[in-house]
């Protein structure tokens, strides 16, 4: 169960992170696939750019911006259990991390937004 992190929270981030994502596709877009280095796997995700994080959009990017901002706003508790929503696993894994190491995962993540709406269905919220 959530302690510091509230319901609501959780879900603006998703839509922060959702909103990021399609930021961040429509940036890559205009990547030419020969130019993302990386090898194709013989099964599987074919897309290159699904691995890549929010960190290769311009620093004019607001929706990844305003990801970055509503994270920041939050305790590092309840960024600790942001991680733990995203990951499905303990709090005590997510702050063993430091809070830095796992704002820093969260906010690379561009599954984010499902990650988190996962959690939360887990835990029937």
């Amino acid at each position: 169960m959530l302690r510091e992190l509230n319901v609501d929270e959780a879900k603006f981030v998703a839509i922060l992170a959702k909103a990021a994502r399609t930021e961040r596709d429509e940036f890559l877009a205009k990547v030419a696939e020969k130019d993302i280095n990386g090898l194709q796997p013989a099964r599987g995700e074919h897309n290159p750019v699904a691995e890549l994080g929010f960190e290769q959009l311009p620093p004019d990017a607001s929706q990844a911006r305003a990801l970055c901002e509503a994270v920041a706003t939050l305790s590092p508790g309840a960024r600790c259990e942001l991680y733990a929503e995203k990951w499905h696993r303990g709090l005590t894994e997510a702050s063993g991390l430091g809070d830095e190491a796992a704002t820093a995962a969260l906010l690379d993540d561009p599954d984010l937004h499902d990650h988190l709406l996962k959690g939360l269905y887990e835990l029937k919220l």
